[in-house]
């Protein structure tokens, strides 16, 4: 059962430097702590980002921070106006309790007045909602970027409360159909699980639905979210379990040759079907990793 509390907190913005796209630094913002989507490979749960003591809360209790827009209005009085503020980088910002509380949409409206470029990461097509504001921002730079890692079928077993890909597919289809800039992000790489043939139809269907970039993120492992990662794989995966635990046992994220000819195989089809690897639009010749450090809840 989902628990949901109201809160106050002190700073909203995290700052991190990234000028591989142009920007002048990059700035992550989260309206909630806690995600109801569930995602079995969820980083949040490493000691190093999770928020509660107890760490499984993280899918159950959900805190919507009531003064983020106010925090947010006063912090862009003090950042320059060319650097990029990211949406969903240790939650989703479209998650279920979006609907009720309206965090995201007060924060969008805030983004908009200051004319900061805008990164919206989500597996959620409650983003339709806010078309009408998200068209607005657009007109200065807006990246929507919706997560993919698998078909449905998979999603499900992955990611049981998120949206399905299907839906996900549909709703940049239908942003896209407005002018508003989306890519897919691939992401996590689960090694041996997310073959190419499930990458190339994550393309393809990218493509079909207007996406206009791609980019592709390794399945990382710490600690907490390791330790409930590989019970997850003994249970649905039993075979890949040994392979798992030699993989991670001294790493955060696989070997490159795990990844290598997967993101070569993206490259290639980006660069075939037109479509770009960074949030820009330009295509670099290799594709952009998600920075990890990117998704510090603070």
């Amino acid at each position: 059962m989902i628990k949901y509390e109201i809160i106050q907190v002190q700073n909203i913005l995290n700052r991190h430097e990234d000028n591989s796209d142009g920007f002048s630094a990059v700035y992550t913002l989260n309206p909630y702590k806690g995600c109801e989507h569930a995602c079995q490979y969820c980083y949040v749960l490493s000691e190093k980002y999770v928020p509660y003591k107890k760490k499984e809360e993280f899918f159950y209790k959900i805190q919507s921070k009531t003064n983020a827009a106010f925090l947010l209005n006063e912090s862009l009085k003090k950042i320059p106006q060319d650097a990029l503020i990211m949406l969903g980088s240790a939650c989703d910002p479209y998650q279920p309790a979006e609907q009720m509380y309206k965090n995201t949409r007060s924060l969008l409206e805030v983004l908009y007045r200051y004319k900061n470029p805008v990164h919206i990461m989500t597996k959620s097509d409650l983003i339709l909602r806010d078309i009408d504001i998200l068209s607005k921002i657009s007109e200065t730079f807006l990246a929507v970027s919706f997560s993919i890692m698998a078909d449905d079928n998979l999603s499900a077993i992955f990611e049981p409360r998120a949206p399905k890909p299907s839906k996900r597919f549909k709703a940049m289809e239908i942003l896209s159909s407005k002018g508003i800039r989306c890519g897919v992000a691939i992401s996590p790489l689960c090694p041996y699980i997310v073959k190419e043939k499930v990458i190339k139809d994550i393309i393809v269907k990218a493509n079909l639905s207007g996406a206009k970039y791609l980019f592709s993120d390794d399945l990382r492992l710490r600690d907490v979210n390791k330790e409930r990662f590989f019970a997850f794989i003994k249970k649905f995966y039993p075979k890949l379990s040994g392979r798992y635990e030699i993989m991670y046992s001294k790493r955060v994220s696989p070997p490159a040759i795990f990844s290598k000819k997967i993101n070569e195989l993206i490259e290639k089809m980006a660069v075939n079907l037109g479509m770009d690897t960074t949030l820009t639009g330009k295509t670099l010749p290799k594709i952009k990793k998600i920075q990890p450090e990117l998704f510090e809840e603070k």
